[in-house]
């Protein structure tokens, strides 16, 4: 085994272990009668996946599809807005208030007027989704666009390079870094969002957060605390696939 999987290893040790303490303390607890009977143990979240997985995969994939589709569109737009802002400077603060602003909207009190507007489905929940992830990959892009050192920045302008050349040659390849961590922190925001959409009443009678709502409503506890636990597992899988994918990107665009 190389050096490089023993401390891959390593330091994935630290974080099951305590996820396995975790979930040992919660099962002990429960069998010991310290949760209420509205906390389900891991043991019967366990026996409803063996049981309802059909169901849960069912609901599971417009979630994660949305998810997807509207985390795809916020790095679009941020990507455009961070150029443009890089074109024009002048327009920086313009697009870091309106960006908060959005930010700043509930997105449980707006899913009901997306609705009146875009009807139950698909759309509400890729615009949930779009919403919930598009301030990080803005604010990486942007902070990331400005990240650029000295001694090249002064190098470009003696050469007189137009803009396009500075943007395009030295702060697209420096922005990469903030740029990946804004993708990586808001994988995860774009499959709650979905998640809020569909627990709103905005994404029609399929996906995750219409299932919980309905486990929540007619008291089924075990169901209830699996899809809460599917929703962590699936939005904590988004971040190590963005994690994954440009972690390749930025080897490649180093090596390039």
């Amino acid at each position: 085994m190389t050096a490089k999987a023993l401390r891959r290893m390593r330091d994935l040790s630290a974080p099951c272990l305590v996820i396995a303490a975790l979930v040992g303390g919660w099962e002990a607890a429960h069998r010991a009668g310290l949760l209420p009977n509205s906390v389900a143990s891991p043991a019967q979240i366990w026996t409803e996946f063996t049981e309802s997985y059909h169901l849960l995969w069912r609901h599971a994939r417009p979630t994660l599809s949305s998810a997807v589709w509207g985390f795809v569109a916020a790095a679009l737009i941020a990507f455009v807005l961070g150029l443009v802002v890089a074109f024009v400077p002048e327009l920086n603060r313009t697009v870091y208030t309106s960006a908060v602003l959005v930010a700043s909207v509930p997105l449980i009190a707006l899913t009901p007027i997306l609705v009146l507007w875009l009807q139950r489905g698909a759309q509400v929940r890729i615009t949930i989704a779009a919403i919930a992830s598009f301030f990080p990959i803005l604010i990486g892009c942007i902070e990331g666009l400005r990240q650029v050192r000295r001694d090249q920045a002064e190098l470009f302008e003696v050469l007189s390079a137009p803009r396009w050349q500075r943007i395009l040659r030295l702060q697209i390849p420096s922005a990469v870094p903030l740029t990946v961590a804004g993708l990586r922190a808001a994988a995860a925001g774009a499959v709650l969002g979905a998640i809020i959409a569909e627990w709103s009443g905005g994404g029609g009678a399929l996906g995750l957060g219409a299932l919980m709502s309905s486990a929540l409503f007619s008291f089924n506890v075990p169901l209830t605390w699996l899809t809460i636990t599917a929703a962590v597992v699936f939005s904590v899988g988004a971040y190590f696939v963005v994690m994954a994918l440009t972690g390749l990107v930025s080897r490649r665009v180093r090596s390039g």
